[in-house]
């Protein structure tokens, strides 16, 4: 192997390991800004000292609440009675 084949792989060597230093770097920053945005959330969601959330602080969509669901028997004894349950 000839001084200038040495050197070229060299170079190489230093510019992998340069862009791998630099998307090492992008991935951190990018790991910190969504830390940070989960930590944001957070303290938007966090109940106040009586136990209960913020009014500011809730969703803006309704959250719905599924009625509690039928027993089989419940709904077997409503076909013969025809009444709910």
């Amino acid at each position: 192997m000839t001084q200038a084949d040495k050197k070229i792989q060299s170079d190489q060597r230093r510019r992998t390991s340069a862009e791998a230093q630099q998307f090492s770097e992008d991935r951190i920053q990018l790991l910190d800004t969504i830390r940070e945005m989960i930590d944001d959330e957070l303290e938007r969601r966090r109940p106040d000292s009586d136990g209960n959330p913020a009014r500011g602080n809730l969703p803006p969509y309704p959250i719905r609440v599924q009625p509690p669901r039928r027993t089989l028997w419940q709904r077997i004894v409503s076909l013969f009675t025809g009444c709910l349950l």
